[in-house]
């Protein structure tokens, strides 16, 4: 079952950070404005995720919490999904 950090930075946007397979992950959304419609035939409605970027992290780079208890580094790493073309 995976775990969530919430901190007050990461309660109003598209971020959280779960973890899974025993790796703290960022996840990342960037979702499209008004403007992003107007400057991209692809999109089709406001709030669509425009890409989404997923890195590996051992602390809350908001709060400062420490994540991975006993694991002292990590190899780091990221996943970037681009949605604004097909």
């Amino acid at each position: 079952m995976a775990s969530t950090h919430s901190c007050k930075s990461t309660e109003h946007g598209e971020a959280w950070i779960v973890k899974e397979d025993d790796e703290w992950h960022l996840n990342i959304n960037h979702v499209a404005t008004e403007q992003n419609l107007e400057e991209n035939g692809y999109l089709e409605e406001e709030s669509q995720t425009i890409d989404s970027v997923v890195l590996n992290v051992l602390y809350c780079p908001y709060c400062g919490e420490r994540l991975s208890e006993g694991k002292d580094e990590t190899i780091p790493s990221f996943t970037f999904h681009d949605f604004s073309k097909w």
